[in-house]
């Protein structure tokens, strides 16, 4: 009804025509660029096609725009932003979603974090394909601008209907998708012979100054350290002393056959030179049934929102990071922890006769 009322707004009035002409010849669309529909879109308005040329003129400021092409996948943390970016824009305001993403989901239709358009704001017109093409956007384009003219809404292409020729019906069988769980182990700490004398005096020194698990070498300028998870915050104090001065990642591997979460922090320096190319991982073993682990955040301040977002992820709990049982990374209506292994996504439906 939303979309109605701004079409009879500039049908009515003794300025109708001058209302109708000005916004159907100064479409200004804020591009919501989430996926790769927004190389579609740049190709339609760079020199090639020159959309400017139908009226239409990219711009960036919410407020002064009255039309939004929302360009790929909204999730449930991007909605919020579609809908705060349709709200502030004057009326009267329209929307086009371009690509399979916008429509049902694309290739990501069963992902636990993805929402359609058309649930958040109005939508005008749909342009399907992976991706459409920049014709298609500017055939949207047009066919918004006949809407604004004429005050009703209809498809740019029409498709005769074909009567197939009958077939014998016969038994389908239908397909299962194939499941299994892979029982091999998850090792992380694999080594390898590499001629890289300065890791092996370092891998040295850190067995002294730790006396962890294992001390591996798994690349040049890759050294993987296994520790216990009580001995894990004073392991990153002295990895911190001797030059490991920032965390680059937090992740979490869900090893769901054996019960447990790897837990695992990379480190590097930026203050010591020789270390500045040097990766350590330094990991530990997490029960599935209790995953929590200290957290390394008043060591590392840099590992704060990384342990956040690995707590939405994985319900993984580091003691001590003041954001555990808050929602950070997901959106407050998305499912709890996404990315554990059993965790159950929708299925295909196959239907014969």
């Amino acid at each position: 009804m939303i979309m109605e009322e701004f079409v009879r707004f500039l049908h009515s009035g003794i300025l109708a025509p001058i209302k109708k002409w000005g916004t159907r010849w100064s479409l200004w669309p804020v591009h919501l660029v989430t996926a790769c529909c927004g190389a579609e879109l740049a190709h339609a308005f760079a020199c090639g096609y020159d959309g400017e040329r139908l009226g239409a003129l990219n711009y960036g400021i919410a407020r002064q725009t009255n039309l939004i092409i929302v360009e790929g996948a909204i999730t449930r943390k991007m909605a919020r932003i579609l809908r705060m970016t349709w709200e502030q824009m004057p009326d009267p305001k329209f929307v086009i979603v371009m690509g399979a993403c916008g429509l049902k989901g694309g290739v990501f239709w069963n992902g636990y974090n993805l929402v359609r358009p058309s649930e958040i704001v109005p939508v005008d017109f749909f342009i399907p394909g992976c991706p459409p093409t920049p014709e298609a956007l500017l055939r949207a384009i047009r066919q918004l601008q006949e809407k604004i003219r004429t005050g009703t809404a209809s498809n740019s292409a029409e498709f005769k209907e074909v009567e197939l020729p009958k077939v014998e019906k016969k038994k389908v069988t239908i397909p299962k998708p194939i499941k299994f769980k892979s029982k091999a182990t998850i090792v992380v700490n694999v080594p390898k012979h590499v001629d890289w004398d300065f890791g092996r005096r370092l891998c040295e020194d850190i067995k002294r100054s730790l006396n962890p698990k294992s001390v591996t070498i798994t690349a040049k300028n890759r050294i993987a350290v296994k520790v216990d998870k009580e001995d894990l915050v004073r392991s990153a104090k002295v990895l911190k002393s001797m030059g490991f001065d920032h965390v680059k990642s937090v992740n979490v591997i869900d090893v769901i056959d054996e019960g447990k979460f790897i837990v695992e922090y990379l480190l590097s320096s930026y203050s010591v030179k020789e270390l500045m190319p040097v990766l350590v991982n330094l990991f530990t073993e997490v029960p599935r049934e209790d995953p929590k682990v200290e957290s390394l955040c008043d060591v590392f301040p840099s590992a704060d929102y990384l342990e956040r977002e690995m707590h939405d992820l994985f319900g993984v709990i580091f003691e001590g990071n003041p954001w555990m049982g808050k929602r950070f990374l997901l959106a407050p209506d998305s499912p709890e922890n996404p990315l554990r292994k059993d965790f159950v996504i929708e299925e295909e439906v196959y239907v014969g006769d």
